[in-house]
C-alpha cells in the first residue's frame, strides 16, 4: 500500500511522520535500503530528519502498518515489501471483456478459492478506459492484480502508483514501459512455427495480415514470420504485407492484393480474431482454400473450417500460463 505524503509540515519546517515514512518507503523501493535489512538506529534517523524520537517511531509504525516493514522484538525494524497481511482477499483480473476472462478467469477463481480468496473482474467492455481500471485498483484496495493491459500507452504515473500499492502480474504483454512481473508466451517462436508449417505445405510466397499495432508481442510475431522465411532462404515481399484496420476489421488492402495478377500463396494471420474476416475476403476474391491459398494463424480461440478442412493454428497453453501467474 502506498504511504501518502503529508500536505503540511510541522512547526519549524520539520518533516511529519508520514513524510518520513514515505521517503523511507522510496528507499526500500529503490534498493537503497535492502529488503530484510534493519533500519538505522532511531538516533540516526532523528539526526537525519531533524525529528523527535516519537516522530521517528510513528514513521516506522506507519511503514509496518502499510506492509513496508516488520517489527522484530528486541532487535529493531526490518525493511521489506509485501509484508502486509491480506485484508479482504480480493484479487483483480483487469481486462476488457475479451476471451481472457473466459480463458483465465475461471482458472484464477478456482485457484484463489482454494486459498480462501476471491477474484473480481475489473474492466468490462472493449471501450472501458484502462486508466479507469487502474484507478479502481487503488480506490477499492485490491490485494493484488492480474493485468491484461488493453491500452498500449497507459498513464505512466498511474501505473507507477499502482505498482507501489498493489502486487501486479502482467499477463502476456507489458503495461506500457512498466517493469512488472510478466508471464506470457514466446510469440516469436509461435509465429515461426506457423510460418514454417506453411512452408512445409509447399508455400513460398507467404504474406502476412492481421493487425500491426504497437504491442511488442505483435512485433515479436512479425519477427518470427520473417525469421522463418529467411531460415528457409525465402525473401518476404513487402507488397504481401496486407494488414487490417482494427475498428472496422477492414480488409480492403488484402482484397486488392488477392485480386492482383500475382497474389501470395499463403497468409499468416497475426491474430486469430481476424481469421473469419480474412477467410471471407479470400473466398470473395474467388480463391479456393487450401487450393489457391493456405492460411495459418496464432491462437485457437476461433475455430474456422472451409469445406470441412480446418486451418493451421498454433495454440497457446493457457493452463500453464495461469499456473505461472498464480
Amino acid at each position: 500500500m502506498l504511504i501518502p505524503m503529508e500536505e503540511t509540515r510541522s512547526i519549524g519546517g520539520k518533516r511529519g511522520f508520514r513524510d518520513i515514512a514515505s521517503l523511507l518507503q522510496d528507499r526500500i523501493e529503490s534498493g537503497e535500503i535492502t529488503a530484510g535489512a534493519f533500519f538505522p538506529m532511531e538516533r540516526e534517523l532523528q539526526k537525519e530528519f531533524g525529528a523527535s524520537r516519537s516522530t521517528i517511531r510513528k514513521a516506522l509504525a506507519e511503514l509496518v502498518r502499510h506492509g513496508w516493514a516488520q517489527n522484530v522484538p528486541n532487535k529493531g525494524v526490518v525493511a521489506g515489501r509485501g509484508l502486509l497481511p491480506v485484508a479482504n482477499g480480493r484479487i483483480a483480473l483487469v481486462e476488457n471483456g475479451t476471451f481472457v476472462q473466459r480463458t483465465l478467469g475461471a482458472r484464477f477463481a478456482t485457484m484463489l478459492e482454494g486459498e480462501g480468496r476471491s477474484l473480481a473482474h475489473v474492466g468490462g467492455t472493449q471501450r472501458y478506459p484502462m486508466n479507469y481500471a487502474l484507478q479502481r485498483l487503488l480506490d477499492e484496495e485490491y490485494q493484488g492484480a492480474f493485468v491484461w493491459c488493453f491500452d498500449a500507452f497507459p498513464n505512466a504515473d498511474l501505473v507507477s502508483r499502482v505498482q507501489r500499492a498493489v502486487p501486479v502480474v502482467a499477463l502476456d504483454h507489458r503495461m506500457g514501459n512498466a517493469e512488472t512481473d510478466l508471464v506470457g508466451f514466446d510469440h516469436e517462436a509461435a509465429a515461426y512455427e506457423a510460418t514454417e508449417q506453411l512452408i512445409r505445405q509447399g508455400a513460398r510466397r507467404i504474406g502476412v495480415t492481421g493487425l500491426l499495432d504497437s504491442l511488442e508481442i505483435t512485433h515479436a510475431r512479425f519477427r518470427g514470420y520473417q525469421h522463418a522465411m529467411f531460415d528457409h532462404d525465402l525473401a518476404p515481399d513487402p507488397s504481401d504485407y496486407v494488414f487490417c484496420d482494427l475498428e472496422r476489421a477492414s480488409t480492403n488492402l488484402l482484397a486488392t492484393r488477392l485480386r492482383s495478377f500475382s497474389p501470395p500463396e499463403a497468409l499468416l494471420v497475426l491474430q486469430d480474431i481476424f481469421v473469419p474476416t480474412v477467410v471471407e475476403c479470400v473466398l470473395r476474391a474467388g480463391l479456393t482454400m487450401p487450393g489457391d491459398l493456405r492460411i495459418a494463424t496464432i491462437g485457437d480461440e476461433y475455430d474456422v473450417a472451409v469445406d470441412g478442412i480446418g486451418l493451421t493454428a498454433v495454440a497457446f497453453d493457457w493452463e500453464t500460463l495461469a499456473g505461472l501467474a498464480f
